[in-house]
């Protein structure tokens, strides 16, 4: 089904863009395919292995702060911010495995690499998140122990 529809959407594509079949619906197809199979597989997966990124520091009567709630949407945003910096197929390789969940079998088949090439993209991707979020004083704080 993946392989006729990577056949099919060139042309679909590059008719409602209104262009020739290119680079960019080339770019456009992988984006589509990439988030539609990640959603089916993580639709698969269940909800237990899912966590948030957001830390929320608690009350005593068990609600989130209103200020820590705020600042925990500003760290987010820094976040995606960093995330967005990082090249396409090292951030495919961390949003598949760290926010999706995906094992690296999966991801490397949604990606059509190599484990081993996987797993490169994805130590390199930790490496360079790590170093966007130490420069970033509002994310510092969510390092942990390991800064």
């Amino acid at each position: 089904m993946i392989q006729r529809s990577r056949l099919l959407l060139p042309h679909a594509l590059a008719a409602a863009l209104g262009v020739a079949i290119g680079p960019s619906v080339a770019i456009a197809q992988e984006g589509i395919v990439l988030r539609t199979t990640a959603r089916e597989v993580a639709k698969r997966r269940t909800y237990e292995r899912r966590t948030d990124l957001v830390l929320v520091d608690e009350r005593e009567d068990g609600k989130a702060s209103p200020e820590r709630t705020l600042l925990d949407q500003e760290a987010l945003r820094h976040f995606y911010s960093a995330l967005s910096k990082l090249s396409l197929k090292r951030r495919n390789a961390f949003v598949l495995c760290a926010i999706e969940r995906l094992s690296h079998e999966e991801a490397a088949s949604i990606e059509e690499v190599t484990i081993d090439a996987l797993r490169a993209r994805l130590k390199h991707a930790r490496a360079d998140l790590e170093q966007l979020v130490r420069e970033d004083p509002l994310l510092t704080p969510y390092l942990g122990d390991a800064s």
